[in-house]
């Protein structure tokens, strides 16, 4: 029955969404519902309104022309039949189910980061009962919840050797050999909701197949057919996959300096409007993924590096692995530790990551800040964008 098809669908579309009771049936226009559903014939439309008839629905004439349908009426004790036609579930319901898979994953200890994954599902839990999505976890579809916050909890409770190629680290989670290329955007917008920051799936080191740089200033790649690729004509922002770069033999600047930025969607997009003279070369990671590594191999060794990052204990790891991956010394821009009394009280993991990086050598002119932070036990005003946006129109882009 296409025309009972179609009301279900129209009438999902106003319902579902919401996990109040509804207090009013739901009503539709009869001839359009049939025009949308695509019967056309007067020998079909006799058909379904005789299937209408002998359903639990409700057909409401005009009142002046009683021979005629004006309109077809789904009664609220006749949602649970329809519900039943097709197999779909009240959002009431819906939000219980999601509600209880957040719950039964909060309750699950993890291994490495117990309390960024309790604080994960308490947001889950305080968004759904509103309800409201938290993407990619949407309460309307609780399996798929279910599916991503086990995902999220497999990847993030074992340490990856760094490397491990994405088809491997599937087989190893026991899936099929593509299944994590497939979900890897959700994957990492689900890293994102856990840590905070944009987090790619390099960061736990997990290699990928489609790195993308995302950088704004003049680069020219040199390949070994003496051809060049000169990436040099759209103002603000450009990107590349891993495959040109790993492909270009050596790769060159006009730029004086080479700037990464941890902030992508906001920090990084500032930083390339504000750079009017094009004198500098900005490159948006976090992590550095395999196609910021692979662009720090083939630029010139003597040009000048400048990481701008959050100044939290995540913020200097990026930093840290940053240097780690550079062939030239790396230095701290605008990383100064900014107290502030309110700010978020650091977890027993991020107390961990700073007991690291002090005993780091290469990390000494950020030990003072972090030891700061270990002692306050809080991260401070850390975020790139309590700075306010650029107010030099060029480098060094702050006053």
């Amino acid at each position: 029955m296409r025309w009972l098809q179609t009301l279900h669908e129209q009438w999902m579309s106003a319902r579902k969404r919401r996990v109040a009771a509804a207090v009013r049936p739901f009503h539709r226009d009869w001839e359009g519902l049939l025009d949308d559903a695509g019967v056309k014939t007067a020998e079909d439309r006799q058909a379904a309104q005789r299937e209408a008839a002998n359903s639990p629905l409700k057909l409401i004439p005009f009142k002046k022309k009683p021979r005629f349908i004006d309109k077809i009426e789904v009664p609220l004790e006749s949602e649970a039949w329809l519900h039943g036609q097709f197999g779909t579930q009240t959002g009431a319901e819906a939000q219980a189910k999601a509600l209880s898979v957040v719950k039964r994953w909060a309750a699950q200890p993890h291994p490495l980061l117990s309390e960024v994954w309790s604080a994960l599902c308490r947001r889950l839990e305080a968004e759904f009962a509103i309800p409201r999505a938290v993407e990619p976890f949407r309460w309307l579809e609780s399996e798929r919840v279910d599916e991503l916050l086990g995902l999220l909890f497999q990847l993030t409770s074992r340490e990856w050797t760094e490397g491990t190629l994405i088809r491997d680290a599937s087989t190893q989670l026991a899936h099929p050999s593509k299944y994590l290329e497939s979900q890897q955007s959700f994957i990492e917008r689900g890293l994102e909701q856990l840590f905070g920051r944009e987090t790619p799936l390099e960061s736990l080191g997990i290699q990928t197949s489609n790195s993308v740089l995302h950088f704004s200033g003049p680069l020219t790649l040199h390949f070994a057919d003496g051809t060049a690729h000169v990436t040099d004509a759209l103002r603000y922002e450009s990107t590349l996959p891993v495959a040109e770069i790993e492909r270009a033999v050596r790769i060159t600047t006009t730029a004086k300096r080479l700037l990464t930025v941890e902030n992508r969607k906001t920090t990084f997009l500032q930083l390339a409007r504000a750079d009017a003279n094009r004198t500098t070369l900005i490159v948006a990671t976090s992590f550095p993924t395999q196609a910021v590594r692979r662009l720090l191999e083939k630029l010139p060794s003597d040009l000048p590096h400048h990481h701008f990052g959050d100044t939290d204990p995540a913020g200097f790891l990026i930093l840290q692995k940053l240097r780690q991956a550079s062939p030239q010394r790396v230095s701290a821009f605008h990383m100064r530790h900014r107290s502030s009394p309110n700010s978020p009280v650091l977890t027993r993991s991020e107390l961990r990551v700073i007991e690291q990086l002090v005993a780091d050598p290469a990390m000494e002119d950020c030990h003072a800040p972090l030891r700061v932070m270990f002692e306050t036990g809080r991260r401070g005003d850390f975020e790139q964008e309590s700075l306010g946006p650029p107010s030099v129109g060029g480098w060094p882009f702050f006053e």
